[in-house]
């Protein structure tokens, strides 16, 4: 039986079934002084692909216009993505036909209603998707992620940032200055800035999740409740569902805050393309992302 979709549900899809021909233009864009934030964390999901021992099959969750998937079914993954805006999905498939890519395929569902084997995949992954879900639906998404991956797998999430809320100096650090969470945020970007790999900031104390179904500060996209996570959080409730975090990666670095971007968006794409580069070297460039990657394995 289908679930009936949340406000936030639904403002996710009114917003992205408007704007999939922008969503395709941003996925595409080669500028060096524009944040293609798409391909960087498509980027991250086939690097941990390629050095996985073997991947057959791979799930896309929030697929939006399938460039990963078709990225995937150029390496010869047998590739799904699932999106729930049509518009999405269309413009995926005409892509797909148009490249004659037989193992990248598309279906228009929620994540909710799709169904598929038990171990029918080596990886899954969900970029832009768990920040428009409740926390309830992140458990149950991280419950089927576990079932549909083989043991091994290799789940990759994308996540808001919340770390970044820290050094952005705008609205979104007047909100946990009020809250009382600056110094547990700060702990934690400490812990991650010091650390030599993951293993250093698993069991690091971190703030408690954001307030459910409250109205989020503005973020240019026509969703009230976005929600945010640490990474610490991101490993701990991982953990809980049976997968060992293996990697974090910052996604769209920021080297001054987003005010300077506002006025200087070339200048600002330009240090940020640069610092990408530095992405894989070293978890020092998390507190300044204002996106993350995860990866963890199905144990």
């Amino acid at each position: 039986m289908k679930r009936t979709a949340t406000k936030q549900q639904k403002e996710a899809l009114t917003y992205f079934g408007k704007y999939a021909g922008d969503w395709d233009r941003k996925a595409r864009t080669t500028k060096q002084s524009e944040v293609n934030v798409i391909a960087e964390r498509n980027d991250f999901v086939l690097k941990v692909v390629s050095e996985r021992k073997r991947v057959r099959s791979a799930l896309d969750v929030g697929c939006g216009t399938g460039d990963l998937v078709r990225a995937l079914a150029k390496e010869g993954v047998r590739a799904v993505g699932v999106d729930f805006a049509k518009e999405m999905i269309e413009t995926a498939t005409e892509h797909a036909k148009s490249e004659r890519l037989p193992l990248a395929r598309f279906e228009q569902a929620s994540i909710f209603d799709y169904t598929a084997p038990a171990g029918a995949f080596d990886s899954i992954s969900a970029n832009g998707f768990i920040e428009y879900i409740s926390y309830a639906e992140l458990e149950r998404f991280l419950s089927l992620a576990s079932e549909w991956l083989f043991p091994g797998g290799s789940l990759v999430l994308g996540s808001r940032n919340r770390l970044f809320n820290l050094f952005s100096l705008n609205a979104f650090t007047e909100e946990e200055l009020k809250g009382g969470n600056a110094p547990m945020l700060l702990a934690e970007a400490l812990a991650i800035a010091r650390a030599k790999s993951i293993a250093d900031i698993s069991d690091v104390g971190t703030v408690p999740l954001q307030k459910e179904g409250t109205k989020h500060t503005g973020t240019g996209i026509g969703v009230a409740t976005r929600y945010q996570f640490t990474p610490v959080q991101l490993i701990t409730i991982l953990r809980k569902h049976g997968f060992e975090a293996m990697e974090l990666f910052p996604i769209h670095i920021h080297g001054a805050p987003p005010s300077f971007k506002e006025a200087y968006p070339e200048a600002h794409g330009t240090i940020a393309n640069l610092l990408q580069n530095y992405a894989g070297e070293t978890m020092s460039l998390l507190p300044q992302s204002s996106s993350f990657m995860i990866h963890a394995k199905k144990k």
